[in-house]
């Protein structure tokens, strides 16, 4: 059988949407946590998927910048 392949980055929104589902049943801000659950689950899979440097990220989540 032929099953269908999900890219590392569907499959890290999907487990951060069932996380941010699963806070959203706890309580008024579960909305805002789904968010930052979905904005994280994507970083996460365009880093695993090669879209995203976690370096220059890291770098620019620290405010750093390189001179060259």
């Amino acid at each position: 059988m032929n099953y269908m392949q999900l890219s590392p980055v569907a499959l890290s929104l999907l487990l951060a949407a069932a996380l941010g589902w699963a806070a959203l049943e706890h309580g008024a801000a579960g909305f805002i946590l789904m968010g930052v659950f979905l904005a994280i689950g994507l970083v996460i899979g365009r880093m695993v998927d090669g879209r995203i440097d976690a370096r220059k990220f890291w770098d620019l989540l620290t405010g750093r910048r390189s001179s060259s």
